[in-house]
């Protein structure tokens, strides 16, 4: 078995690469992408020729993403679609076996009306004002049509917000820094997928060739005060409408933070999802949502306070939010007005 991994070379990359490569089943493994480490052939997936690498009966796991892609910018999603057409069209002139496509929980959307847990049986409808959600559907689309074009296997794998160790997630830091304001309106529960569970339910459909679509996550989920818990933030009542929620995101972006306000309706409704069909192929989580999420982030700044000092800085924060929740919506309708101007 011929094994071509792109983005080999990421945070979740390695450790995909590293147990591919480890496992007896694996007789090549072929690591591709931008930035070099060992093992890994240096490759850019838009420019360089695939033609030159794959070859017939391969099996291909498409990890490679923009760095920005998170931030849903519209030229990383532009460039996701284009490595995605690339790796897809590649795969079928090269007349690839199996396709194995790394896709997020994202594509079934945030909305109120969402099981609690969603399985793969239920419908794909991201929400639109998110773009990464949208460039993994339309990746998943283009998967789709590689299969019926090809008869080849796709395997397609949601996996919830993934994080490796002592390396800091985009998408989960977009997530915390967006959610500077609690939502009155509903607060999601939360998934935390360690890289290394990845990993291996990367290794189980590729080793045991199996396709079809399957959610990646551990067992069970977070509600809202265990991540805040773990994330030291200091407990406040005060709560925000959802519409409150992304202005005050817009602005902080406008300012130069790392939010989103396409990310509301994700810190609103549920989006968690099931890992039973995956298990029933023997795949086993290792870690649980508290040990990846530690796993994955630097502690906080709040760790070590006391709780009393905790309610005293939240009461504090809570004053402060809502003057610049004042501020935050003020400049931006301001900024509305001038460019209706």
């Amino acid at each position: 078995m011929r094994v071509v991994v792109t983005g080999a070379s990421g945070a979740v990359g390695r450790h995909v690469a590293d147990r591919l490569a480890a496992n007896p089943a694996v007789t090549e493994l072929v690591g591709l992408d931008r930035a070099v480490s060992f093992g890994v052939t240096a490759f850019d997936l838009l420019g360089d020729d695939l033609g030159e690498v794959l070859r017939k009966g391969d099996t291909i796991v498409h990890l490679a993403t923009s760095p920005t892609g998170f931030a849903g910018e519209q030229g990383a999603a532009r460039n996701d679609v284009a490595m995605a057409d690339r790796i897809v069209s590649a795969a079928a002139d090269a007349g690839a076996a199996h396709l194995v496509l790394a896709s997020s929980a994202m594509v079934y959307g945030a909305w109120a009306d969402n099981p609690l847990p969603i399985t793969e049986a239920a419908p794909v409808r991201p929400n639109p004002e998110f773009r990464f959600g949208v460039v993994r559907t339309e990746l998943e689309q283009m998967g789709a049509a590689w299969q019926d074009d090809t008869g080849g296997a796709l395997t397609v794998l949601r996996a919830a917000t993934t994080l490796a160790r002592g390396r800091e997630n985009g998408l989960a830091n977009l997530l915390r820094d967006t959610a500077a304001l609690r939502n009155a309106e509903g607060e999601a529960p939360a998934q935390f997928l360690h890289a290394e569970d990845f990993a291996t339910a990367v290794e189980t459909v590729v080793v045991g060739r199996h396709d079809g679509v399957f959610n990646v996550a551990p067992d069970g989920w977070l509600r809202p005060n265990e991540v805040a818990a773990l994330r030291g933030t200091p407990e406040t009542p005060l709560r925000v409408p959802g519409f409150v929620v992304a202005i005050v995101a817009e602005g902080r972006r406008r300012m130069g933070a790392t939010t989103h306000p396409g990310l509301t309706p994700y810190l609103q409704h549920p989006w968690v999802v099931a890992n039973d069909r995956l298990r029933a192929l023997g795949w086993e989580p290792e870690f649980s949502n508290e040990e990846a999420y530690v796993a994955g982030h630097r502690p906080s700044r709040f760790d070590g306070i006391t709780s009393k000092r905790r309610q005293e800085l939240a009461m504090g924060a809570a004053g402060a939010l809502v003057g610049l929740s004042g501020l935050g919506l003020i400049a931006l309708l301001r900024w509305f007005w001038r460019r209706s101007r």
